[in-house]
């Protein structure tokens, strides 16, 4: 049986709010400042998510093999376009704001390659075999 579409926007969008609210929590024990550009790194890594699922699990509905395929490369894409997308937000934010946007940044992204990897290895291990 085939999982529907978008069946993994629902756990993202939930997990992205607990990921928000841990984020908020953290920010102000420490009595670092609030910024917008936390919540354009969490949105950020909602987007690159969605997209990277709904191309990858559309493979693993129409070739499984060319799923694994698809799971390496969205984690080459995630790691690289990351990469790339802190740098320019170190390039543009004040110093004040670079070591916490940073370490949030570094710690959003293994959060959401944890999501990653868990829901799309759960979503193998439950396949029908051929």
């Amino acid at each position: 049986m085939a999982t529907p579409r978008w069946s993994f926007l629902i756990p993202l969008l939930a997990f992205a709010l607990c990921c928000a609210l841990v984020l908020v929590a953290v920010l102000v024990a420490t009595g670092a400042a609030v910024a917008p550009h936390y919540a354009g790194v969490l949105l950020y890594f909602v987007v690159i998510t969605a997209i990277l699922h709904g191309w990858q699990e559309d493979a693993f509905v129409t070739d499984p093999k060319g799923f694994v395929r698809r799971f390496m490369a969205g984690l080459m894409l995630k790691m690289f376009l990351s990469l790339a997308v802190l740098v320019i937000l170190l390039f543009t934010v004040t110093k004040s704001l670079s070591i916490p946007l940073t370490l949030s940044f570094a710690t959003l992204y293994l959060a959401f390659l944890a999501f990653s990897t868990l829901r799309l290895s759960r979503l193998s291990r439950t396949a029908p075999k051929p």
